[in-house]
């Protein structure tokens, strides 16, 4: 498993809207770098999973944040990150036996 973090921008053609900004594209193809809209920062949780065609991600959004020029992206996406520290296993009575239990005295960030 692994967790992704990126950002996603979203057009904006009025000028009303709150935290609208003139964000920066790199991937525009529109004759302008820049566009008016929002920014979005996301952390994202994938989970590899085996397919008859091999291996594919499943991929679970875990937060995202309006970027408000208060902090950077970079800062929002660290302030995302600490919230994924801990790791829930959820079982009926039959599992928490040595094999699964082990599990969690092995991993400091996996609880019942």
């Amino acid at each position: 498993m692994f967790l992704s973090i990126d950002d996603t921008m979203v057009e904006k053609y009025g000028t009303k809207f709150q935290a609208r900004s003139r964000l920066f594209d790199h991937a525009a193809h529109n004759g302008s770098s820049y566009l008016d809209g929002h920014c979005f920062v996301s952390i994202m949780l994938h989970v590899p999973l085996e397919s008859a065609d091999g291996i594919f991600y499943l991929s679970v959004p875990l937060g995202y944040r309006l970027w408000t020029k208060e902090l950077s992206k970079l800062e929002l996406a660290a302030d995302m990150v600490p919230s994924v520290r801990q790791v829930i296993l959820l079982c009926d009575s039959w599992y928490p036996k040595k094999p699964v239990t082990g599990l969690v005295e092995e991993f400091e960030n996996l609880g019942f």
